[in-house]
């Protein structure tokens, strides 16, 4: 028995576990199934849908699904990275990659307070899209944002050449500083000479050298592209990391048809057509260091009986460091005595994450609007509450997308906030007020409306009080400063702890969350994502 009661404990034995089904989970349990070893990999997941922070959900007659937090990709052009690890291995119902990801080819962002609006367009043109003409000072805003933009986009482009190679930061053995000097290797002279300034330089030190001045619409669009990005200001994000993100657009930014679920289905059909057991409603609850591995113990959220695991060579954990550091190993246990694990408490207790707050509902569909997925950043307005004081992100499929009835098109809305608890009165308030602000903006009334808090989040992720995303981007977290994302077993050293997601290198979003879980897959057995690419893609 464990745990009290009368609950029935049974033991199973895996090469490999994956715990969560999350963006890294996801990515390396596909690269399990391309190598032909999803047959010694067990893969669980505490609820029924997969995604975690990505996830999604369904609702009323007739049926219509929301994405719950993210709602888009990046690196999905035929060959980039995303399409590259859908592609792999696929599923034999899998539907085409250029059937799933639609290029959102716009941005447009509203200060409805201001009567402004603008459109970001991929070609990096900066265009003024409001009623009344621009002020010489917002015409002056828009010219050196097209400027900064150009920059930011030819600053990054090497940069996600290299992520397309698969970088491990910080290099946590030898072969680990062999890749980092191999893609050292392809940096661009120019680049290798200014590395050191690069690195340290902040977004806000090239803003200024770009002269866009705090408190404009160019600080406001920088500022909010940054929020999504890095989740971090531009005092505090590296100009490395930040260029990267304010550079999405231009990189290209996609929504799947039928929202995530037609990226993430695909990905466990694969594994599972490769011999993998995956094993939803499946919660974990502790973690013990055995003698011949790790030792799992997990409750069947249905049942309530409490099956347990033996990983023998890698556990692979897409788990934020709050939760790791936490209740999850016993006080005794020797991985608390580790020095990782001791870097990884020490971090969690010094970094918090963000909460978000989300509004779905049914939007009244325009005949002026694209065909395609809309993308859309609403700004607030003073006389909101100060808590809402961020600009919200509101995502909309394209119109023929199944996943909302004819007339009408779901809409995912997203802000940061504090991760804590709110109360009804908030809840209310602020639901009421960010409804506000986004039927003045898109000029169109919302019906069905739902609201998710931290506390949403915290229930269906078991993420510690509903910290959606990881660890802000800044000096501290990035690349050498990130936390390690290996643990050699204290007794067994053939068994390896891999950690994945958004609190280890590379940071947010579901691109470099699946990088994280590649280079997992890629630790635990020593394998390469780049020659499972190259045997399939061949073939």
């Amino acid at each position: 028995m464990l745990f009290g009661g009368s609950t029935e404990t049974t033991l199973r034995q895996s090469k490999f576990v994956i715990v969560g089904a999350g963006a890294a989970g996801s990515a390396a349990a596909k690269c399990f199934a391309a190598a032909n070893c999803a047959g010694q990999t067990i893969w669980f997941e505490q609820h029924s849908e997969m995604g975690g922070s990505a996830g999604y959900f369904s609702r009323g007659q007739p049926r219509r699904t929301f994405d719950a937090g993210a709602t888009q990709l990046i690196e999905c052009a035929s060959g980039a990275l995303q399409e590259r690890l859908y592609s792999l291995a696929p599923a034999k119902d899998q539907a085409p990659a250029e059937q799933i990801f639609q290029k959102i080819d716009s941005i447009t962002q509203h200060w409805p307070a201001l009567a402004r609006r603008v459109v970001l367009h991929a070609d990096g043109n900066v265009v003024w899209n409001a009623e009344r003409p621009p002020t010489p000072s917002e015409q002056n805003d828009i010219d050196r944002l097209k400027k900064f933009l150009g920059t930011c986009a030819k600053e990054a482009d090497w940069m996600w050449k290299l992520l397309a190679d698969i970088p491990r930061f910080p290099p946590q053995n030898f072969r680990d500083v062999l890749r980092a000097l191999k893609l050292f290797l392809q940096v661009p002279l120019r680049k290798k000479i200014t590395f050191p300034y690069l690195f340290l330089a902040s977004a806000r030190h090239m803003m200024r050298r770009h002269g866009i001045a705090k408190e404009g619409l160019a600080d406001d669009v920088i500022r909010g592209l940054l929020v999504d990005t890095t989740q971090s200001t531009p005092e505090h994000s590296p100009w490395l990391a930040a260029a990267m993100g304010i550079s999405i657009l231009s990189r290209g930014i996609y929504r799947c048809r039928k929202g995530m679920r037609a990226y993430f289905r695909p990905l466990l059909s694969s594994f599972e057509e490769h011999q993998g057991s995956y094993l939803p409603h499946h919660q974990l609850v502790r973690i013990e260091t055995h003698s011949d591995g790790f030792l799992l113990s997990c409750r069947n959220t249905h049942s309530g009986d409490v099956i347990q695991y033996l990983a023998t060579e890698s556990l692979m954990l897409n788990l934020t460091l709050w939760d790791l550091c936490g209740s999850l190993f016993p006080e005794n246990d020797p991985v608390r005595r580790t020095r990782i694990f001791q870097t990884w408490k020490k971090k969690s207790a010094h970094e918090r994450g963000w909460g978000a707050w989300a509004v779905y509902a049914l939007v009244e569909d325009k005949p002026e609007w694209d065909d395609g997925p809309l993308f859309h950043q609403i700004f607030p307005s003073p006389t909101e509450h100060p808590l809402l004081q961020s600009s919200l992100y509101v995502s909309i499929p394209a119109r023929d997308d199944p996943a909302h009835p004819a007339g009408q098109r779901v809409l995912t809305a997203t802000l940061h906030v504090e991760a804590r608890d709110y109360s009804s009165e908030e809840r209310n308030l602020f639901t009421a007020q960010l409804v506000a602000r986004i039927e003045e903006a898109l000029r169109s009334k919302l019906s069905h409306v739902e609201s998710a808090l931290p506390a949403t989040f915290a229930k269906y992720t078991g993420r510690a009080h509903g910290q959606v995303g990881g660890f802000p981007l800044t000096h501290r977290n990035f690349m050498f400063g990130a936390p390690p994302a290996q643990l050699v077993h204290p007794i067994n050293k053939r068994t390896k702890l891999l950690l994945m997601g958004d609190t280890v290198f590379p940071g947010q979003g579901v691109v470099a969350c699946s990088v994280s879980g590649i280079v997992a897959f890629e630790r635990a057995t020593n394998l390469t994502f780049a020659s499972l690419a190259a045997k399939h893609f061949r073939t």
